[in-house]
């Protein structure tokens, strides 16, 4: 994501940075002049990229109405399951 610091510079930063980012560390990328000025407006806008490759995902529903109980408490995800004793 892209955020522009208090004193108009622009820095591109992931979600999880941010939320982490602390005031000490926002005012030492302001005291340090960190980042970029930006005059274009379109800077980083899916417009500006054109067209990419479109990927299909594929999503696959599984009727569960026609399952038998049993089957379906016999298939517990794999996270649900606990490791095996070695």
């Amino acid at each position: 994501m892209i955020y522009q610091l208090p004193n108009g510079k622009v820095i591109e930063i992931s979600i999880e940075q941010y939320i982490e980012l602390s005031d000490e560390e926002l005012e030492y990328l302001i005291a340090y002049n960190y980042g970029e000025t930006l005059e274009d407006p379109w800077f980083g806008s899916v417009l500006s990229k054109g067209e990419q490759e479109s990927t299909e995902i594929l999503e696959i529903q599984l009727d569960l109405t026609d399952t038998p109980d049993d089957e379906k408490l016999d298939d517990l995800d794999v996270d649900n399951k606990y490791p095996e004793d070695t």
